[in-house]
């Protein structure tokens, strides 16, 4: 009887970790999701009111708008945290388990709006397939397993893991590093989901008993603090995109320019998102890509020169009449063009793919 009784408990608990090592994966993963997700979300800021949705998603999950919910995300990963630390202690705490379910409501939150941030391009749908992968690879691993040798199993996972590494960096066209830090940016949400709901039904099936009025009180009490932090985010969205410039910032010595002989400055004629034809060249899409990089690492430091160089950039710009004084501008903007370039590329080494992206649709 004893034994029937330890093989269902512990086929109970085979949804939540229990190993030392799974522990210790799950608790520093649950403490870093928020911070790789908030980081993504910062550096794909936008830069102008460009009108899309995706935009006011991105400044919603900014921290400067969903600061509020800061205190909702660190009670549930405390919650986590010491379930793990004492599993049997823990878990008979409601306020323990309450902080875990109202986590993988918030990481079931971010997950959505991730979606919408994405706007259902490819590397959304690379997210998806990585993400639901376990559950498929996990049974199949388990099968083949038990039919060949464990260290050749291993191996093949890895050569898999390798080609679709390899393969996701032709389709992006970006360094390993990228594709990886790209990859835990977009699908901490969705990971964190994940554990977080596992925890959730372990909790449920094992913990949870009677409904209790206090404890229907407590989850009230939540729903408003929610729907105030809720509403706050939202103003606050809206109020940073307001703050935006209603056109893209122009790099006006670079575009005045891109307007010389076209095949000396080697430019072209693009469409913006706007429905406005520009025309651009290397340089000035070289230049635009060092001010995106500093607007990210050094908001207060691109902002002081923002402001001098609408002063001074402007009026030189202007000066620049004809095609001859922008051919000597191009000449003159050179050295700036290369050496930020070669900066960047030291920390960036895809920044050659990224900067042809600028100004396209």
């Amino acid at each position: 009887m004893n034994e029937i009784t330890q093989e269902i408990q512990a086929s109970d608990s085979k949804a939540f970790p229990l190993s030392f090592r799974q522990r210790l994966t799950y608790g520093i993963f649950i403490v870093a999701a928020p911070i790789m997700d908030f980081t993504f979300v910062g550096i794909m800021k936008p830069e102008w009111q460009s009108g899309e949705f995706s935009d006011y998603i991105h400044l919603f999950l900014l921290p400067e708008a969903s600061f509020v919910f800061f205190p909702f995300l660190a009670y549930s990963v405390v919650s986590y945290i010491l379930l793990l630390v004492n599993t049997d202690r823990f878990a008979k705490s409601f306020l323990v388990r309450f902080g875990i379910y109202t986590g993988a409501f918030l990481a079931l939150q971010y997950s959505i709006l991730t979606i919408f941030a994405l706007d259902l391009s490819p590397t959304f749908i690379l997210v998806v397939l990585l993400y639901f992968s376990p559950f498929i690879v996990t049974r199949v691993y388990r099968w083949l397993r038990s039919k060949w040798n464990a260290v050749l199993m291993g191996y093949i996972a890895l050569g898999i893991g390798l080609v679709i590494l390899f393969a996701s960096m032709i389709s992006l066209d970006s360094s390993a590093v990228f594709i990886l830090l790209l990859f835990l940016g977009i699908a901490a949400p969705f990971l964190a989901f994940r554990i977080a709901s596992q925890a959730m039904l372990w909790l449920i099936k094992n913990h949870e008993g009677k409904i209790v009025i206090s404890r229907g009180l407590g989850f009230v009490a939540w729903l408003a603090a929610y729907a105030y932090a809720l509403r706050f985010n939202i103003l606050k969205m809206y109020e940073l995109y307001a703050a935006l410039p209603p056109r893209p910032p122009d790099c006006y010595i670079a575009t005045a320019a891109a307007q010389g002989h076209p095949r000396f400055v080697r430019s072209r004629v693009v469409e913006l998102r706007v429905g406005k034809h520009v025309r651009i060249n290397r340089q000035l899409q070289r230049l635009k890509c060092f001010e995106l990089t500093l607007m990210v690492l050094s908001p207060s430091l691109h902002g002081f020169i923002r402001r001098v160089y609408d002063v001074v950039g402007k009026r030189l710009a202007v000066r620049i009449s004809n095609p001859y004084l922008a051919d000597l501008a191009y000449l003159l903007l050179v050295p700036e063009e290369w050496i930020s370039f070669l900066a960047l590329k030291l920390f960036v080494p895809e920044v050659e793919v990224i900067s042809k992206r600028i100004y396209f649709r």
